[in-house]
C-alpha cells in the first residue's frame, strides 16, 4: 500500500496573479488592482470593494491549451466589471439563477473570515442540498455573477425558497434536452452555461434523458450532469470514472454523491453493486482529501493568528496497488491537543524517550470512536473534526483490536 499524492507541484502563482492583472490593464479596466499572494486573490477598488480569488482561474488557465489561455482570462476578468444586485425583487429575478456549490467552499470563507477579523458566510444564504453541497443563488448578467446573500433577501423582503423559484423558472427557460451518450449507458446533459449541474433541479428534465424510468444522477464539478440507469453497473462505473475526470480538469468541483429522484425529492443514493460502491467511495475520499488539505492550511493559519498550539491532524491517504482502494487515515497521539478528521482508520500512538521510539496500534473508526467516544468532541466545520484533548487508557487500547493497514 503505498501514498496517494493528490496534490502535485503547480507553477508560480505569483506569476499568474500579475499575468491576470496585466490582461485586465490591457482590456481597459482602470480600478486599482493589488494581487494577495498570501490568500491568492486579486483585490478590487479603492476601497477593496471586491475580491476575485484566483485558484478555479488558475486551475482552468493551467489545464487548457496555450491557444485558449486568452478565452480563459477574458471569462474571469469580465467578473470585475461589477454590476450591483437590485435592491428590488422584481428588477432582480429575471436574472436569478439556480447554484450548486461544495461546502468546502463555505468553509473557505468562514476560516479565511476569522483569519482576517471579516465577517463571511454561506450559513444564512444556502440552502441544505446533500452531505457534500448546498444551494445558493445567482444573479448572473452579461457582465457578472454575484452569489445573492442574506441582505439581498432582507431587502428584497422574501424568502430564499420564494426566490428559487424565480430561479428554477429562468433554469427552465435556458434548458432544452441536450444530452449525448458517453457509453456503457451513460448520458451527459450539455449546456455550457455554467449551470449544468444545476439541472439535476429539473427532475422532468432527467426522465427525458433515455435512462429508463429510475434514472442515477452525479454532478461532480459544475459543468457536468451525468445520468445513468439504476440497473446499469457498467454506466454507473463509467459515471465515476466520468465524474473524477471532471473534478480534476474542470476545477469547480461540486459533489462526489449519487443521486435518485424518490417522489419530488432528490436523494443521495447508495448503489447496490459492491464494485460501483468500491469506486465511488474512492471518489469520495479523494474529495474528503482535497477539502481536508484545504481546511488544514487556513486551520493552521488561524491557529498561528491566535497563538493556538492545536495540532490539526492531516487526512493521509494509501492507494492499495494490487485493488486500487483508497484507505484514509489520521494520527492521534498521546499527550498531543488534536483536531482529528473522520477517517477510515486512526492511528494511535503513544510516544517514547526519544523521536524513534515509540509505540503505534492501527484500529478502525468504528472501533476507535466505540472505545473513546467520550474524549471525542465535534466542532464546528466542514469536513468534521473532532477535538481530542486526553487520551485512551493504556488497557483500552490494549484490548483494542488492531485492523491491518
Amino acid at each position: 500500500m503505498g501514498f496517494f499524492d493528490f496534490f502535485s507541484s503547480k507553477p508560480s502563482t505569483k506569476k499568474f496573479g500579475q499575468i491576470v492583472i496585466n490582461y485586465a490593464r490591457a482590456n481597459g479596466f482602470q480600478q486599482p488592482i493589488n494581487f494577495d499572494e498570501a490568500e491568492f486573490r486579486l483585490v478590487v477598488g479603492d476601497n477593496a470593494s471586491h475580491v476575485l480569488n484566483l485558484h478555479n482561474a488558475y486551475r482552468d488557465y493551467c489545464a487548457v491549451p496555450k491557444h485558449q489561455r486568452d478565452t480563459v482570462l477574458l471569462k474571469y476578468t469580465a467578473g470585475l466589471k461589477i454590476e450591483g444586485i437590485p435592491d428590488d425583487f422584481a428588477s432582480a429575478k429575471a436574472h436569478l439563477m439556480p447554484s450548486l456549490k461544495p461546502r468546502g467552499q463555505g468553509e473557505y470563507l468562514r476560516l479565511t473570515s476569522k483569519i482576517q477579523d471579516k465577517e463571511m458566510s454561506y450559513d444564512a444564504a444556502a440552502l441544505p442540498f446533500s452531505d457534500d453541497a448546498v444551494l445558493m443563488l445567482a444573479y448572473d448578467t452579461e457582465h457578472s455573477m454575484a452569489l445573492v446573500n442574506k441582505s439581498n433577501y432582507e431587502s428584497w423582503g422574501v424568502t430564499m425558497e420564494q426566490a428559487l423559484a424565480a430561479a428554477l423558472d429562468n433554469l427552465r427557460d435556458r434548458t432544452a434536452d441536450h444530452f449525448v451518450d458517453l457509453g456503457h449507458g451513460l448520458v451527459a446533459g450539455v449546456w455550457d452555461d455554467a449551470y449544468d449541474s444545476s439541472r439535476i433541479l429539473l427532475h422532468d428534465l432527467a426522465y427525458r434523458a433515455n435512462c429508463g424510468s429510475d434514472p442515477v444522477m452525479m454532478i461532480p464539478s459544475r459543468g457536468r450532469f451525468l445520468l445513468t440507469a439504476s440497473n446499469a453497473i457498467a454506466g454507473q462505473l463509467k459515471m465515476i470514472e466520468v465524474a473524477r475526470l471532471s473534478s480534476e480538469t474542470d476545477g469547480r468541483t461540486v459533489s462526489a454523491c449519487m443521486y435518485k429522484i424518490k417522489g419530488d425529492q432528490l436523494v443521495v443514493y447508495t448503489p447496490e453493486d459492491a464494485s460501483v460502491r468500491e469506486q465511488l467511495n474512492n471518489l469520495r475520499t479523494s474529495f474528503f482529501a482535497e477539502d481536508y488539505g484545504s481546511q488544514k492550511e487556513l486551520l493552521d493559519a488561524l491557529h498561528d493568528k491566535n497563538g493556538d498550539d492545536t495540532f490539526v491532524a492531516s487526512f493521509t491517504v494509501f492507494k492499495n496497488n494490487d485493488t486500487d482502494k483508497l484507505t484514509s487515515l489520521c494520527t492521534w497521539t498521546r499527550g498531543v491537543i488534536s483536531l482529528l478528521p473522520k477517517t477510515d482508520l486512526v492511528a494511535m500512538v503513544t510516544p517514547g524517550a526519544t523521536d524513534d521510539k515509540y509505540e503505534s496500534k492501527i484500529l478502525s473508526w468504528a472501533d476507535a470512536v466505540s472505545m473513546a467516544a467520550p474524549l471525542m468532541q465535534e466542532v464546528e466545520g466542514y469536513p468534521v473534526r473532532y477535538l481530542v484533548r486526553e487520551f485512551p487508557e493504556a488497557g483500552q487500547l490494549q484490548a483494542a483490536a488492531e485492523t491491518p493497514l
